[in-house]
Order: C-alpha cells, then sequence, then structure tokens
C-alpha cells in the first residue's frame, strides 16, 4: 500500500500496518481535536437543528461518515495496487460528509442551504479537511510510522518456513534473544549460488541481503530504504551514514536526498526539469545538476556491464 500526501511525505506498507496506525494515540487525539474545534468554532450553525446533543451528534456522524469513505477509498487503491493520492481520496470523502450532514439536518428539523451555501460550507469543509491532513503528515506521520513499523515487527521466535520468506525478500530476521529455539526439522541450506547473493550489510540498524536493496531517500531525521518488490522501512539516522555502511561499489549517491543500487538501474532519461534516473521497478529519481556527468558515466558503465 502506497499513499502519497499534499506535502510529498509518503506511506508505504501493508493495509494491515495502515489500520494500526489509524488506532495510534496520535492519530485519535488529532480526530478528536479536530472534532472539538468543530464544536467550539459552530460553523454550522446556520443550518443544523437546535440544540447541543443535535449538533454533537450530526457533527459526529458527518466525521465517521467521511472516515468511512476515506477508508473506503485508500482500500480500493490498496486492492488494486495502485499508489493512492491523498488529495483523490479525500475530495470525494468531504461530498459525501457534506451531503449526508445537511441530509441529516433537514431530517431533524434544521434548515436547507442555497447554492451559495452549498458552495460555502464545501469550501470550509474542503479547507478544514486539507488543514488536518497536511498538520498530519507534515508533524504526526513520521512518528507513527515509526512506531507502527516498530510494533509490527516484534522480535520473536523464527521458523524455517518464515526465515527462508524474509530471505528472499531481503530483510534478515533479527537475532532472537533468550531460550534456544528448537524446531521439528532443520532448515534447508541455501544453495552455493544463493550464498554468494546474499551479503548481508546492516544500513542503520536494520540487516537486509545487500542484493535486493534499491535505493535509500533522505527524509529530514529518517532515511527510508526500499528493497526489491517494493518493501521499505524507515529508519532513523542520515543519509551520509547510511551510504558508509554499503559498498562503494553497490551503488552512487545521485542527488543530495538520493542513493541509487547498481543493480537497480534501468535507464538514465532527460526530461524538462533536469535528468531523471529510471529504476527496473518504474521508480524515477531525480539527478543532482553538479553529478550529472558522473552519474552519466556511472550508468553507462553499469549497463554495459550488465
Amino acid at each position: 500500500m502506497h499513499i502519497l500526501f499534499l506535502n510529498g511525505s509518503e506511506f508505504r506498507g501493508t493495509w494491515h500496518e495502515f489500520k494500526r496506525a489509524l488506532w495510534h494515540p496520535l492519530f485519535i487525539a488529532l480526530v478528536l481535536s479536530m472534532t472539538a474545534i468543530l464544536l467550539v468554532v459552530q460553523p454550522y450553525n446556520h443550518f443544523l437543528p437546535a440544540g447541543v446533543i443535535s449538533h454533537t451528534l450530526i457533527i459526529a456522524s458527518s466525521i465517521a461518515a467521511f472516515f468511512c469513505a476515506v477508508l473506503f477509498g485508500f482500500s480500493r487503491f490498496a486492492r488494486a495496487k495502485r499508489r493512492a493520492r491523498s488529495l483523490v481520496v479525500i475530495l470525494p470523502a468531504i461530498a459525501i460528509a457534506t451531503v449526508w450532514a445537511v441530509a441529516l439536518s433537514m431530517a431533524t428539523g434544521g434548515s436547507g442551504l442555497s447554492p451559495l451555501g452549498w458552495a460555502q460550507l464545501i469550501a470550509f469543509n474542503f479547507a478544514f479537511a486539507i488543514f488536518a491532513e497536511v498538520f498530519l503528515a507534515s508533524f504526526l506521520l513520521r512518528r507513527i510510522m515509526l512506531e507502527t513499523r516498530l510494533g509490527t515487527h516484534p522480535i520473536v521466535g523464527i521458523s524455517p518456513s518464515i526465515l527462508h520468506s524474509e530471505l528472499e525478500g531481503g530483510v534478515v530476521p533479527p537475532k532472537v534473544s533468550g531460550p534456544t529455539q528448537t524446531y521439528d526439522t532443520a532448515p534447508a541450506q541455501p544453495t552455493d549460488s544463493a550464498r554468494k547473493t546474499m551479503q548481508i550489510v546492516e544500513i542503520l540498524g536494520k540487516s537486509v541481503v545487500l542484493d535486493t536493496v534499491r535505493h535509500l531517500k533522505a527524509e529530514e531525521h529518517y532515511v527510508s530504504l526500499t528493497l526489491r518488490g517494493g518493501t521499505s522501512f524507515l529508519l532513523r539516522g542520515r543519509l551520509a551514514d547510511a551510504i558508509e555502511q554499503v559498498p562503494p561499489e553497490a551503488g552512487l549517491q545521485v542527488h543530495r536526498s538520493y542513493w541509487v543500487a547498481r543493480s537497480a538501474l534501468a535507464a538514465l532519461n532527460r526530461k524538462r526539469d533536469g535528468w531523471r534516473l529510471r529504476l527496473r521497478d518504474g521508480t524515477e529519481i531525480p539527478v543532482a545538476r553538479n553529478r550529472q556527468a558522473k552519474v552519466r558515466d556511472w550508468v553507462e558503465a553499469a549497463l554495459q556491464a550488465a
């Protein structure tokens, strides 16, 4: 599952991880805070029926309708295995929540809205939702992602089947401390060819198979480590430190925010906004202007050798 937010931040993980993130205390606190703001500011009083209880119930149900629509939208993108942009999902959710609030208000004795009133209401709801989304993506998302990912990868006893499935995905399971693990059958040993390609490196505390690393991306105080197949991890640290932990011949820093693995290269293309590397999975990485000549020579040599 891949979600791109308005400020450029990203969420990458499984649908299960996404649902776990929704129960994070920071996200719940954000939802409760935004609800409290609506109850205090009272922007809907001109069409809601009289009564504090009615106001509270209608606003709460509208927020619930909004989040149900958002979840449905993201789930559709997740099932289609496509990248979801938050704005594409938020816009129809705002329309659904707005219509729900007005319809519920009219059904309980509230007044209707003129075309101008509808436009003003939708504009307010849009601005309010965008503010919440930007605040979430700019200040809370990284911490929620980091803590949620750590929570979904506990250090437990590892069975042989899990061990081999994780090695194939490029992730090396953490060492298990505590009582010695026993197995009914001995784990199968990797073949000689597999041993040759299974060079294990530790990048900012994460042990991975070097051949599966696709690229590293600096994200403020974190580094996004992307592996073959789209699996990614958000690791705390600097990009410079992460680059020092991989062999120099394994890749090249092509931009101040990006390091690309040699094995991931597909092509170097010139676009209107500058040169871009295209990786085998279709990802495009920008190339810094002051590194273009070096990157061009590196790509030519890498592709000829391949």
